[in-house]
């Protein structure tokens, strides 16, 4: 391969990741590496024991119009009880609330996990995020939201 080929190769390679990831998918998968993966995994599949995947398109789903308020509520209140998913219960787990993240680094890490990750659109804004930093969810009404009630 002559050198020009290899050359455009490149570059075209690296124009096309850029399209491919955006930026803010690339911000969002870096402030999540950095702020939740130390309890959810690099790649939100949950540590056992710890704390539950992110990874969980069926939960989403469920969510429906709810999802944003929930995934916002659960990071900005905190989170403690028994979660079920399909594979796994996790009981007496306890998520501190992450309201000291800077609100652009949380919109920034929920989209990256709703969208990037679980293929929903959508995400909670910065007005939701400082909605919530003052006036957090209980964590019953964060349980009856994840239950569907």
């Amino acid at each position: 391969m002559s050198k020009k080929m290899l050359r455009s190769t490149v570059v075209c390679f690296l124009v096309a990741t850029c399209y491919a990831f955006p930026a803010t998918a690339l911000d969002g998968y870096d402030k999540f590496v950095a702020n939740c993966s130390g309890c959810h995994g690099e790649n939100a599949e949950g540590i056992e024991g710890m704390a539950p995947p992110l990874y969980n398109p069926e939960l989403w789903a469920k969510l429906g119009d709810k999802r944003n308020d929930y995934i916002a509520g659960v990071i900005t209140g905190g989170l403690s009880g028994t979660l079920n998913n399909s594979d796994n219960r996790f009981d007496g787990m306890v998520m501190p609330p992450q309201d000291f993240i800077d609100t652009a680094d949380l919109v920034a890490i929920t989209h990256y996990i709703l969208n990037e990750l679980n293929h929903v659109t959508g995400g909670p804004d910065a007005a939701l995020f400082d909605k919530l930093k003052s006036a957090p969810h209980s964590h019953k009404d964060l349980q009856k939201l994840r239950n569907g009630n």
